[in-house]
């Protein structure tokens, strides 16, 4: 990851490397306070590590993911409001895990419902 600034507090802003190990790339996502992202496995990796995020809209596919955990996009790729994101990602940082609280209903649903393919091949390989 680079560092690139600390907003105080002691959290600092970090991007993260582009990779091609997703099981690393979930551990790194695991250890953010705070994920900013627009591209959909991003954000499946923060919601099944339950880590506070906020998603930036491109595609159709990213707003329906945020909806389905009862977010809404932060901002799009065409326009985003740096005085909302900066609010919104200070509040997230302080309410964590009331965000976690609100969000782990639906985190769970999603995450029941990734592993049914999985059981339906299974079932039928036997």
């Amino acid at each position: 990851m680079e560092r690139l600034g600390s907003l105080g507090g002691g959290s600092s802003v970090e991007l993260a490397a582009p990779g091609d190990d997703p099981q690393r790339m979930l551990l790194e996502v695991g250890r953010c306070d705070l994920l900013f992202g627009m591209r959909l496995h991003a954000l499946i990796y923060a919601a099944n590590q339950e880590v506070p995020m906020l998603g930036l809209s491109y595609d159709p596919k990213i707003d329906q993911f945020l909806h389905r955990l009862g977010l809404e996009p932060v901002g799009t790729t065409e326009r985003l409001d740096p005085e909302a994101f900066a609010d919104q990602a200070v509040a997230l940082l302080e309410g964590g895990e009331t965000w976690r609280e609100r969000h782990r209903g639906a985190i769970r649903t999603l995450k029941a419902e990734a592993v049914r393919p999985a059981q339906q091949i299974v079932r039928l390989l036997r």
